[in-house]
């Protein structure tokens, strides 16, 4: 932002087919390469909509069509443009610097378009804005904008919204209000202004936010209900097909808490309630959060604490304070784990425009979080199924302690067959406990080259598991843990930003000795426990061995009633299932070459009797249509359907003829 030149002044950008409107050097500006855009350039696509949506169910279906056209415009054109992109460089007539340069522009342009497309995408464009593992890093610089650098609306407009809302002039509310916006969000901006000794940081809600999420929303349901109707997979990832999921339940989930996040009513509890479960524990005393004030705030306005910090991001602000980017990195996943399995309350949306640092009177980092809007929470049969899972992961390495946890999360289905789900997962422990005991680099950190061998061969030991897991889809992947994987990809990236060598997996490990109290009620519990677990003589050993004589006795009735032919067992073959599976394709090519045959020589037949009968032409030509179809389908079948299925099963090292 700042002054512009008279030759930037002149430039035009399309956007969306539109040009940009004439950029005056009283405007507010956003910058992209060489080019300068004005604020309300953003802005007036986002009032538009939802001054369009808000006049009625007419005015909503305009505004849904006018939005379709121009989110799905964008979207493919951006889709395209990459591709040509990777296409040109891959065939070496792009070099890596010509490369990067129309990177970075297309990157410029996936900005700008965000915003252009307003909050529910900028908020899509921040959480990948901290994806450093799976986005270039040529988008990244470009998305970075999104996190404290979201186009602001005029000062005066602020200042009627706080006069409407509050009832009274901004003179007699504040002693002094700054017009100039502090930073802007995507659902609001942030003005400082004082009262005596006080000073606040005032949150002003942006004009038809609820109308825009209206028509947004409608569009991402209608994208959540294709997903599930097309069962959206892609195997090794969250989205595998051993796991179960509903998009639409998704969806319910994002729109809840976006509606919630424009309550500031609502966000004031969030915000109390988050200060007050850090300021229990002495430990997190240099986590802070801003104290509000209720009495200057509405549902569109908000008025707390101003706690100026420096962005959690920069690191060289961030060494000039004398500050260790480590030690935050491992505050920030500290303070992270906290909330969720002790407070089971936690930060939805702590990307870096969210969190600062401070430098503590002791000479520390403390850390100030922002924005407690987009909230979530789950209760304590959750936080301590979520304690369970890290003991069993971490310390005890057993793979049924661990799918009991899984249950209990609501992330494993009950009444699966769990042999093959624990034989994968301890096959999963045993590797984690080695590379997390040798300090080696993680599985994922390895060379595309060397993974693909690593699954290759995993899949050759453990085949028959894995296409059971594929059939069964004992996995399931609730609503809630969409948030908390989002919040934990925000931390990590912004982990590695600050320190290279950062692995929260590994910092996770003697965090939770101090979680001891919640796994069995208290520490010395859970010790005991751990420690009788290992002698044998636990309750629960204690009672097997008291009532083994009964036991015993039950399995020997059991015999005898199998030796008398009184009990059918059943048998699961694999082996047997995945013949079946082949056949019912070979049936079905079968069928399909039959009926082919069938139709073929009905039309021949009634060709031959001529065509002096009434309608003999078309029922002949059907016929003929007909057996063109099924005959196309016989090909199909074989060669793509049944190929298909043998390659599938080759990749997990089992034949299926």
């Amino acid at each position: 932002e700042g002054g512009i030149n008279s030759g930037t002044v002149s430039r035009r950008r399309r956007l969306f087919g539109r040009k940009a409107a004439s950029v005056s050097e009283n405007d507010r500006t956003k910058t992209f390469g060489d080019v300068q855009i004005a604020d309300e350039e953003f802005i007036s696509g986002w009032k538009r909509t939802g001054e369009i949506a808000a006049k009625g169910r007419r005015g909503r279906a305009l505004a849904t069509f006018r939005r379709s056209a121009e989110i799905w415009f964008y979207f493919s054109s951006f889709y395209i443009k990459d591709a040509w992109i990777m296409k040109n460089y891959n065939s070496g007539r792009w070099t890596k610097d010509k490369f990067q340069e129309e990177r970075a522009k297309l990157g410029g342009e996936l900005t700008q378009n965000l915003l252009r497309l307003g909050p529910t995408f900028i908020k899509l464009g921040q959480i990948f804005s901290t994806r450093i593992d799976i986005v270039p890093k040529e988008y990244i610089e470009q998305l970075k904008l999104l996190q404290d650098n979201v186009p602001a609306f005029a000062g005066t407009r602020a200042q009627e919204i706080i006069e409407t809302e509050l009832g009274k002039p901004i003179n007699e509310i504040f002693d002094t209000f700054n017009i100039e916006p502090l930073a802007a969000a995507s659902l609001g901006q942030v003005h400082v202004a004082t009262k005596g000794d006080k000073t606040f940081a005032v949150k002003i809600q942006r004009q038809f936010l609820r109308e825009l999420f209206d028509v947004d929303l409608g569009q991402l349901k209608r994208l959540a209900g294709f997903a599930d109707a097309v069962d959206l997979t892609s195997e090794g990832g969250i989205m595998d097909k051993n796991t179960q999921r509903s998009w639409v339940s998704v969806y319910f989930e994002m729109k809840r808490l976006l509606y919630e996040e424009i309550d500031y009513m609502k966000e004031i509890e969030n915000c109390n309630r988050f200060r007050t479960n850090f300021q229990k524990q002495p430990k997190f005393s240099h986590i802070r959060a801003p104290n509000t004030y209720p009495e200057y705030t509405t549902d569109k306005v908000l008025t707390m604490e101003y706690c100026p910090g420096i962005k959690i991001t920069d690191l060289e602000r961030i060494r000039e304070a004398g500050l260790d980017p480590a030690e935050i990195s491992r505050k920030s996943a500290e303070s992270f784990l906290e909330q969720l399995c002790r407070h089971g309350f936690f930060h939805c949306d702590p990307h870096p425009g969210n969190v600062s640092v401070e430098k503590l009177p002791s000479g520390e980092a403390g850390l100030i979080f922002y924005d407690f809007g987009m909230m979530d929470e789950f209760g304590s049969v959750e936080r301590k199924g979520l304690v369970d899972f890290f003991f069993a992961l971490y310390y005890d390495a057993d793979a049924k302690d661990v799918c009991d946890a899984l249950e209990r999360l609501g992330m494993l289905r009950k009444g699966v067959d769990r042999i093959s789900v624990e034989k994968v997962g301890q096959d999963f422990i045993d590797r984690f406990q080695s590379t997390l005991k040798s300090g080696d680099q993680w599985e994922a950190d390895l060379p595309a080259e060397e993974q693909k061998k690593l699954n290759r061969q995993r899949r050759k030991e453990l085949g028959e598991e894995f296409l059971s897991l594929n059939a069964e889809s004992p996995f399931i992947f609730p609503p809630t843990w969409t948030f908390v994987l989002k919040a934990f990809f925000t931390l990590d990236g912004i982990g590695k930003t600050l320190d290279p060598k950062y692995d929260l997996t590994r910092l996770t490990a003697p965090y939770l000795k101090e979680l001891l109290d919640l796994k069995d009620g208290n520490a010395f519990r859970t010790t005991l426990m751990r420690v009788l677990k290992r002698a044998g003589w636990r309750p629960i050993d204690i009672d097997m061995a008291v009532t083994q004589p009964r036991r015993v006795a039950k399995i020997e009735g059991v015999v005898k009633r199998m030796e008398r032919g009184e009990f059918k067992p059943r048998v699961r073959a694999m082996e047997v299932e995945r013949m079946i599976d082949r056949n019912k394709l070979v049936q079905s090519n079968i069928f399909n070459a039959v009926l082919s045959c069938l139709f073929l020589n009905t039309a021949a037949s009634l060709t031959t009797l001529g065509t002096n009968m009434v309608g003999i032409k078309p029922v002949t030509k059907s016929f003929f249509a007909a057996a063109i179809v099924f005959g196309l389908r016989v090909p199909y079948g074989v060669f793509v359907k049944l190929r298909k299925l043998d390659e599938y099963n080759e990749r997990f090292g089992v034949a299926s003829k």
